[in-house]
């Protein structure tokens, strides 16, 4: 009997296990963003979802969040994410932090999309929209960070002109901090003075300041939203200790391709940047940058097997990296054994402290490679 006769009738389209896995658990997210609404001493939390949900699969983890975390409002970066968003989740408010180019308001109208207005050309473009089928929108106030919202001189001139924002349906304003991550840095409580002034103009509407790093300042930056989008994925926006209830809901999963030993003078991979000063066992993983593990991890990345963390050495390449296992093997490992990248046991506080990358950039540069496991 040949080969191809011993295979079975059907065969699925690849086998589960070639592939390096992202296993999402949506409880734990779920569980994280009620941490935050706690955190945040049950003032409104919106879910932000940008970047696919931070490299997490906004088709799965923006229905979690509103069907069994009841969250209500969510914030994308742009207009294509947002349709995307309309099309998962029909009943739900959904703010376009890039505002409104020219030419786009009919698609913010016909998928009933709330535009974050950032300067006064959108304003005024938002408001020559016919007010019968207008989606409410935004206002963002720059208060320091200076990149999106009105300036300074736009604020003053959008407060004390009244025809500046005549007819529109303002449902929030906002700002954002440049330096929530570090709690002592004099720029919050300026920013956050500089809010407070702006919302004393504004009274019955509601205010957003928070993100993330604002929820873990206190009281004072809550206003009436809050808009967590690290905290939710497992990463610590500050540097103090991570919130006890906060944990990492996802965990990237490698596989040992083959173990050999590496004679002492001998290197490692592209450049010969790792050279053994005496006789290692070296492990060979399926991933690389290809899948979004960055050279940034070149000689001083960590996985974790069995257990134990263990280095990388030599440069990542494309499809795969080198660790070495010499203190695991043979005794607990050999081929096939799964190898964490990120999760539990790897975090992205301590992937960013040896890399220098920021959580943020480690964590939304997941690519599609991986098999996704939604639990």
């Amino acid at each position: 009997m040949g080969f191809e006769d011993s295979l079975p009738d059907s065969l699925p389209d690849f086998p589960p296990d070639c592939l390096a896995t992202l296993t999402i658990n949506l409880g734990t997210l779920i569980r994280n963003y009620k941490s935050c609404i706690q955190l945040a001493g049950d003032t409104e939390c919106a879910g932000v979802v940008k970047a696919d949900a931070y490299g997490m699969g906004i088709t799965h983890v923006a229905p979690a969040l509103f069907h069994k975390a009841n969250c209500r409002i969510f914030f994308v970066a742009n207009l294509a994410e947002a349709i995307k968003l309309r099309r998962i989740l029909p009943d739900t408010v959904i703010y376009v932090l890039n505002g409104v180019f020219s030419g786009h308001e009919g698609y913010f109208i016909k998928n009933n999309l709330r535009p974050v207005l950032n300067d006064l050309t959108q304003t005024a473009l938002w408001q020559a929209v016919s007010p019968e089928n207008r989606p409410a929108c935004a206002i963002h106030f720059d208060t320091g960070i200076n990149r999106l919202g009105l300036s300074p001189k736009e604020t003053t001139q959008f407060i004390n002109d009244v025809s500046a924002r005549k007819g529109l349906d303002i449902s929030l304003i906002m700002s954002h901090l440049a330096c929530s991550d570090d709690p002592d840095n004099p720029m919050n409580a300026q920013q956050l003075a500089d809010f407070k002034a702006i919302t004393r103009n504004f009274p019955d509407i509601p205010a957003s300041l928070a993100n993330s790093g604002g929820i873990l300042l206190g009281p004072d930056y809550y206003f009436d939203l809050v808009r967590p989008g690290i905290l939710m994925y497992g990463g610590n926006p500050s540097k103090g200790a991570m919130p006890k209830n906060i944990k990492v809901p996802f965990q990237i999963l490698g596989k040992i391709l083959q173990i050999r030993t590496v004679d002492a003078g001998q290197s490692v991979g592209y450049g010969a940047t790792w050279t053994a000063k005496q006789s290692r066992h070296i492990a060979t993983i399926n991933i690389g940058y290809g899948d979004g593990y960055p050279q940034m991890f070149n000689n001083c990345g960590w996985v974790c097997i069995k257990g134990v963390k263990v280095p990388v050495v030599g440069r990542v390449s494309m499809d795969m990296i080198t660790v070495d296992v010499t203190d695991l093997y043979p005794q607990k490992i050999d081929p096939e054994c799964d190898v964490e990248l990120l999760g539990p046991h790897i975090t992205l506080e301590m992937a960013s402290e040896v890399s220098t990358l920021s959580q943020y950039e480690i964590l939304t540069g997941v690519r599609e490679r991986y098999q996704r496991i939604y639990i």
